[in-house]
């Protein structure tokens, strides 16, 4: 009866262990398969830093701090930047979605942002404009001026043209912080990238203040100082309260001129 009884246990057991050992298996199976997952779980978590664009970037634009953040991604892409400081100040070529990182192949220097058709595309901001003075060795600071630089503008002018007699020569700084947006012709991309001595510097600046501009520049001689990079202001992403758009330049003549920086008070 007893070798009865341990003749029928013995194939028992042996259908307990394949039972206990497919377990097994699929367990293993199941572990094995959500450590591989993983990382797709933590991809909001894990992963290389890399900069994206934290709403809409339009083409041709100038890309600001605030356009931007920092989100994991896991792989990065190809050319990603890491850190906000190296994509910030550079121009999009492309629309850019919110959310999307932001590529070394969809951005350019902002000065040299360019259109589908190659043609070289200046930014200017809504209710600003582009102006080309004339330089030169000795009024452009021998040529150290740049692309993005910033430079201070002064009036040498008479007296005598506002009125005054006996005139004098008088001195005034009459604009501060000017963005150079290019530095000589188009048809020269090295000397728009490059500090060379050129005979004319592009700049940013309102449609109001250009007018004043011109007038100095017809009847005043005028030179040019490079500012330190520690002291430049934000580039303008938005129209100037004062100046709003170019229908807000109405003409200036001698007495706007004199009463803005008083060139009779000496």
């Amino acid at each position: 009866m007893s070798i009865a009884t341990s003749a029928l246990a013995r194939p028992r057991r042996g259908r307990l262990y394949i039972v206990i050992g497919a377990v097994l298996a699929v367990l293993a199976f199941i572990t094995a398969a959500g450590i591989a997952s993983l990382p797709l779980i933590q991809g909001s978590t894990a992963g290389i830093k890399v900069v994206v664009a934290s709403h809409d970037i339009k083409a041709r634009t100038v890309i600001q701090s605030g356009d931007l953040t920092i989100t994991n991604f896991q792989p990065a892409p190809p050319q990603a930047f890491a850190v906000v400081k190296d994509v910030a100040g550079k121009g999009a070529k492309v629309d850019i979605p919110a959310g999307s990182p932001v590529t070394a192949n969809l951005i350019t220097s902002a000065g040299d942002l360019l259109s589908n058709s190659d043609v070289a595309f200046l930014p200017i901001p809504k209710g600003w404009v582009a102006v080309t003075v004339p330089t030169g060795e000795q009024v452009g600071v021998g040529g150290y001026v740049q692309l993005g630089d910033r430079i201070t503008m002064l009036a040498t002018i008479n007296s005598s043209t506002f009125g005054q007699s006996p005139g004098v020569p008088v001195v005034r700084t009459v604009f501060r912080d000017i963005d150079v947006i290019r530095v000589g012709p188009a048809s020269g991309p090295q000397a728009s990238q490059t500090g060379t001595v050129t005979s004319s510097l592009t700049v940013l600046m309102t449609a109001c203040d250009s007018e004043f501009l011109f007038w100095l520049l017809n009847n005043a001689t005028m030179k040019y100082e490079l500012e330190s990079y520690t002291d430049y202001a934000n580039v303008p992403t938005q129209p100037d309260d004062k100046c709003p758009n170019v229908s807000s330049a109405t003409g200036v003549g001698p007495r706007d001129v004199d009463k803005r920086w008083q060139f009779t008070t000496h």
